[in-house]
């Protein structure tokens, strides 16, 4: 799990709630609460944290 937490570490920023890794193009990223909100399909996603 220390992995995990030091990819959240470089993707997390203050106004992002989420990280998350995009399951079809496997790129890691990080949203606030309204662009996840916005995404039709959240099954393609996974949250790290």
């Amino acid at each position: 799990m220390k992995l995990l937490q030091k990819i959240k570490d470089l993707f997390y920023t203050v106004e992002d709630d989420f990280v998350v890794v995009d399951l079809t193009t496997k790129m890691i990223q990080s949203m606030n609460s309204r662009d996840w909100n916005r995404l039709k399909d959240k099954k393609n996603y996974m949250v790290i944290k």
